[in-house]
């Protein structure tokens, strides 16, 4: 079974999503002169430049994001019909075509189309602005998205040529800082992320985005009590922003810290009531303590706000962990429909096969999970027990010693290794 608290991430996905496009959404401010300011709030939350279209954005999430990003790309595709040349309009189009590609991998409906879109957009852009460097960093995060690591590499270096002489012109300049942060990280440079974030703090301390964001890169790090300290300035200065509290609560959880961090979340759902990654975080703390019918509880409340594939797979853990197995195969396959690409939750259901004795059926699951994440030592030491429980000795030790290669208990395997040898 996983640690409740391995599956936070996954609880988030938005942060994540959002945090992947924040270089570009920094400047991204809307246009005065955009059709209706009702395209401008729209634009707006596809594209956060503060921590208040954050909070849209998740906390407005039960509404629904496709619609909102359907709508902002209409205003756009008209403000370019309008004027071909809008470096703008191009750039904020890409932005919002990038986060539905984004989104939509997490997903079983992956649209390589929309892709398309936003390279094309960014493409028109630094062909009418060949210095835009939003253009450039939204080109490469949408490369590195489709795994083109050369092409994105090629994009980063030049974003952050030109990053690097605006702020050498400019040494003031907190934008330039916050973009160049994200280039670093997404070149997977934290440390110099974090860098320039502490420029931006030092520049500008009452920005709220920007201890948000510099929280967002310490939790990269592993840096948890920095984290939970910029998480607590973005309270500070922002009391109501129900997702801060949200978001500080995974860190507390991290740290261990179960009591705080359920005092984050109840805040954050007293703040807004249907902010569902909040009941779906609270749920993993009770799976920690051991309250699984309240994790239960949460879990759905998460689901009947809106599906989504960590809630069913923290349900399933609950579940698991009750010992109701056929529960718990149903909400991990529901985790998998959703999201195909969710190995763990393979590895989970393969855990509660193997547990009702569906030895087979386990270890397809455990092939599953292998063949989208061969590195995690937890799939090779479920699919030995399931060889070694199938009579096949050969396939059990070759998994128990690949999952002893890459890390597993090694206490753990040596049991089963002495089981197969007819030790006792």
């Amino acid at each position: 079974m996983l640690a409740p608290w391995r599956v936070c991430a996954d609880s988030v996905v938005w942060l994540r999503t959002a945090l992947s496009f924040i270089a570009l959404a920094v400047v991204l401010v809307a246009c005065g002169d955009d059709p209706a300011p009702e395209a401008t709030f729209l634009i707006s939350q596809a594209t956060p430049t503060s921590t208040d279209d954050y909070r849209r954005l998740a906390e407005d999430d039960p509404a629904g994001r496709d619609s909102m990003f359907e709508k902002a790309v209409e205003a756009l595709s008209a403000d370019i019909a309008n004027d071909p040349t809008s470096v703008d309009a191009h750039v904020k189009r890409g932005a919002v075509y990038a986060t539905m590609y984004r989104y939509s991998g997490l997903t079983s409906n992956r649209d390589e189309g929309i892709a398309e879109k936003a390279l094309d957009d960014f493409s028109s852009a630094i062909d009418l602005e060949p210095n835009n460097v939003e253009a450039f960093i939204g080109r490469g995060n949408t490369h590195n998205s489709r795994q083109e690591r050369e092409e994105a590499k090629e994009d980063y270096q030049t974003a952050l040529e030109l990053l690097n002489e605006s702020i050498y012109l400019n040494p003031n300049d907190v934008e330039a800082y916050m973009l160049r942060a994200n280039v670093h990280l997404s070149t997977r440079e934290p440390d110099k992320a974090i860098q320039d974030r502490d420029a931006a703090v030092r520049l500008d301390p009452g920005n709220s985005l920007a201890y948000y964001h510099r929280g967002a890169a310490y939790s990269a790090t592993g840096e948890v009590e920095k984290a939970i300290d910029d998480f607590g300035m973005v309270i500070l200065l922002d009391p109501n922003f129900a997702h801060a509290y949200n978001i500080r609560g995974l860190m507390y959880g991290r740290a261990g810290a179960h009591e705080k961090a359920l005092e984050d979340f109840n805040e954050a759902i007293s703040l807004n009531p249907n902010l569902r990654w909040a009941y779906s975080n609270r749920g993993n703390v009770y799976v920690g303590m051991g309250e699984y019918d309240k994790a239960i509880q949460d879990y759905g409340k998460a689901i009947e706000i809106r599906t989504y594939p960590a809630a069913y797979y923290g349900r399933g853990q609950a579940y698991f962990l009750k010992g109701e197995y056929g529960r718990a195969i149903q909400d991990y396959s529901a985790a998998i429909d959703s999201y195909p690409e969710f190995a763990g939750a393979f590895i989970e259901r393969g855990d509660a096969l193997r547990s009702k004795g569906e030895y087979a059926s386990a270890v397809q699951d455990y092939d599953a999970a292998i063949g989208l994440n061969g590195n995690d030592p937890r799939s090779y030491y479920g699919r030995g027990l399931a060889h070694s429980s199938l009579g096949d000795a050969s396939k059990a030790r070759a998994d128990f010693n690949k999952a002893l290669e890459l890390g597993h208990d090694q206490d753990e395997v040596e049991a089963e290794l002495k089981k197969l040898d007819g030790s006792p």
